[in-house]
């Protein structure tokens, strides 16, 4: 069994702690502000962005996972956590005189390809946008600190919220061609995902330091909005004719995510959506 640290206990952040928890770890959780239904994690409350507060906390845990999300979209919120919040923790760990394996939760928004292409972990990150470019910076300075790190690059994630179905209700316009495929995972997944890895890394076994995590079927967002407005008993999207550039559409490849052993809950947005779109959520 191992000693976890996991900074950020949001949504997947929680359920990931409650499920090693359950399976013998000892797992800590850390936050900002008083967590709600994590027992039995034990929980260190600390702002990653106040460095004097990192300071103080031990960080000799077996394992460490980074899951924090920003506050909102602005580049500020991006900075304060995949910025300042990363320097600050790999400062402390670094004054405690720590090598510890991180697994640090990215995204696909590192890659810049925009005209559909199929993307994999081979190929260049090359970000368009400053998010983007946090986010890479932020991979780069913690496989940088340590070569146990672990890279986890999450596509669009859904399940537990679903502003495109909330923006299919109101009536969005959907781009239909040239097609804008979309790539997401359940946050299911994303749970399971992140405990797969864990597993591997506290059994000591040799895994890849990036993985893309994302499901089985990267998949027209014309097509995905269709099936949903049919499921749903919606009007029929109207297409998206005024169509600006766009920094998003690419194909991503999950296969050695797969070939690491996992097995998706949800494998196509077809079987992720149908809890909701069958009433069951």
């Amino acid at each position: 069994m191992a000693s976890i640290l996991i900074m950020g206990c949001g949504d997947i952040g929680g359920a990931l702690a409650k499920n090693l928890s359950r399976k013998g770890h000892e797992v800590t959780g850390l936050r900002r502000t008083q967590p709600v239904g994590l027992s039995p994690v034990k929980f260190i409350q600390a702002d990653v962005t106040n460095a004097d507060e990192m300071d103080a906390v031990a960080l000799d845990y077996d394992q460490l996972v980074y899951i924090l999300s920003p506050s909102g979209r602005s580049i500020d919120a991006y900075q304060a956590v995949f910025e300042v919040g990363v320097d600050n923790l790999l400062n402390s760990l670094r004054r405690q005189g720590l090598d510890r394996p991180v697994t640090f939760v990215s995204s696909s928004r590192v890659y810049g390809e925009c005209k559909g292409e199929q993307v994999n972990e081979k190929t260049t990150a090359n970000p368009k946008e400053q998010r983007g470019q946090l986010l890479l910076d932020a991979e780069n300075k913690f496989l940088s600190y340590s070569q146990q790190t672990t890279i986890v690059r999450f596509s669009g994630i859904y399940g537990r919220s679903n502003y495109f179905i909330e923006q299919l209700k109101k009536g969005a316009k959907i781009q239909k061609n040239p097609p804008y495929y979309t790539n997401r995972i359940h946050r299911d997944d994303c749970v399971g995902v992140l405990e797969h890895l864990l597993n591997k890394k506290i059994g000591q076994e040799q895994i890849e330091r990036i993985y893309l995590a994302t499901d089985c079927a990267p998949t027209p967002k014309w097509e995905v909005a269709s099936y949903l407005v049919n499921k749903l008993s919606l009007q029929p999207c109207e297409v998206l004719t005024n169509i600006d550039q766009v920094n998003q559409n690419k194909q991503l490849d999950n296969s050695r995510l797969c070939a690491s052993g996992y097995s998706f809950i949800f494998k196509t947005y077809k079987e992720g959506y149908e809890g909701v779109v069958g009433g069951k959520n």
